[in-house]
């Protein structure tokens, strides 16, 4: 895809573990972000990195279009299901979430369907294919694997991942990477104290 912004989609180099099952794709899409070229920076996906994302995970279909309007509301749904996250690591609970979710299950139409299909979106496109995430995140909550959802530690990263520890203290996305780095940085700062 070309890129009309200078920031690059990070997918590619997402080594995060990944959730188990279905959990995978709430996972990967939650950690959807775009980097700032040079730097190890995070920031919040633009419409074009998250259009390219559901096309990438065969959730949307190359000749559907994909409008600015329908990119921007899954924007909104991704920050919404993230700050869900949030509470997972204790920040409290937010009506405003929870009414962004809720319209936007009705906005899909999630039905559930007995048998092996679960929640089904309705609608088509890029709405439908966020549909689909939300299914599983809807599912997620209801059995508690979604509480094992977490952002990582470090500040300049956006990637949640799934926290498969005994006792849930999981803090960084990826140990050798996100956790290396925060270690590094107390180091440097513990030295320019004494210095």
């Amino acid at each position: 895809m070309e890129r009309t912004h200078p920031l690059e989609p990070n997918t590619e180099h997402d080594n995060t573990p990944p959730a188990p099952g279905e959990l995978e794709l709430v996972r990967a899409f939650l950690s959807l972000h775009d980097h700032v070229p040079v730097t190890e920076d995070s920031l919040p996906p633009t419409g074009a990195t998250i259009g390219w994302w559901l096309r990438e995970q065969g959730l949307l279909d190359p000749a559907v279009d994909a409008s600015d309007a329908d990119l921007e509301w899954a924007a909104d749904v991704l920050e919404a299901l993230r700050a869900r996250v949030f509470e997972n690591m204790g920040a409290e609970g937010d009506s405003a979430t929870i009414e962004t979710l809720d319209a936007a299950a009705a906005d899909v139409g999630l039905a559930p369907r007995f048998g092996a299909e679960g929640l089904v979106p309705r609608a088509g496109g890029v709405r439908g294919a966020v549909g689909q995430i939300l299914a599983i995140a809807f599912l997620a909550e209801l059995d508690g694997s979604w509480s094992r959802f977490k952002e990582c530690g470090d500040p300049t990263c956006r990637s949640v991942f799934y926290d498969r520890s005994k006792n849930r203290s999981g803090k960084w996305c990826v140990m050798a990477e996100c956790g290396n780095r925060a270690k590094v940085r107390a180091y440097r700062e513990r030295e320019r104290a004494k210095a």
